[in-house]
Parts: structure tokens; sequence; C-alpha cells
């Protein structure tokens, strides 16, 4: 009987411990990290969709953050934001803005097939989201939208429109 009373308190005990705050809210695995893009103008077409193949981030205090996203045709887009006004909910990033430090909110576009780089004249980037990371102790999820025009000094000019949600920092 005694046996009996110990395995019971050992099946609550487990019971209690498995069933966190944690597993409740979707196991403390992040969702997946999504871009979607449409670019018109240049080497890009008309309406061409740069879907995500992979990203990184890089973040500094002192800095701001940096998106960089290679697409599944290996073009690369990659967003500065400088750190003014922080990274939250609601702020908009606007396209040319120079923080204290001197570091510009700005987006470069690569086209690989031509060979050539657009750098943003004008825009915003949008963070709708900015929240915990499940997986990590101190990580962020951020994510926007964005509106971008952006020349290459000897080319056409490019329009980009689109989203990117989930990417963690």
């Amino acid at each position: 009987m005694k046996n009996l009373k110990t395995i019971c308190i050992l099946f609550f005990s487990v019971l209690i411990i498995s069933c966190s705050k944690k597993d409740e809210d979707g196991g403390g695995i992040a969702p997946e990290a999504e871009f979607n893009a449409i670019i018109n103008g240049g080497g890009f077409g008309s309406n061409y969709a740069a879907l995500m193949d992979y990203y990184s981030t890089n973040y500094s205090n002192d800095s701001g953050l940096d998106l960089l996203i290679n697409d599944k045709n290996t073009n690369i887009v990659r967003i500065f934001l400088n750190n003014t006004g922080g990274f939250g909910s609601g702020i908009t990033k606007v396209i040319g803005d120079v923080a204290a430090n001197g570091l510009i909110t700005n987006v470069v576009i690569r086209d690989q097939n031509a060979q050539v780089t657009y750098n943003a004249s004008e825009g915003e980037i949008n963070i709708t989201e900015n929240r915990e990371n499940p997986e990590s102790e101190n990580g962020r999820l951020i994510s926007g939208n964005f509106t971008i025009t952006a020349t290459s000094g000897v080319g056409p000019t490019i329009t980009m429109t689109g989203n990117f949600k989930n990417f963690a920092y």
C-alpha cells in the first residue's frame, strides 16, 4: 500500500510538471518565419514574387536590427532598421531616417540574375508585432509590412511591397 501511495504521488507530480504554462501556448515553439514580397520593375519584371528561402538577423542595442532575406531564386533583400523609436508594435520606420548614432533605416535589394543592386529611395517599414520568442529566454519575434521604392543608379526604379512574420532576434 505504501508503494502504491508513492507511485501515485510520483505520477501526479510528473503530470503537474508536464502541464506547465508554456505547453498551453503551443509547447514553447516559435511560429515559422515568413517573408512575402512583390517586386515590380527592373530585371524583376512585373509582379515578381520574392518568397523566403532562408533569413538571418543581426541585432545590437547600439546599431539596431538588420534582416537579411534570401529568396528562392537567390535574390537578396536586406532591411536595416535603425534604433530610432525602438522596435515595438505600431512603430513606423521611414527610409532615410538617421538615428542619433548616424545609422540609417534603409533597404537594399539585390537582383542576382542581372547583377544589379537597388537602394531604397523612399518608403516605410511598419512593425506590426514584437513579442517574446517562446524558444529563447531573452529573444523576440518581430513582424511587419513594408512599401519600398528603390533605384539602382544606372537603371530603372523598382517597387517592393510585402511583409515579414516571426523573425527571431
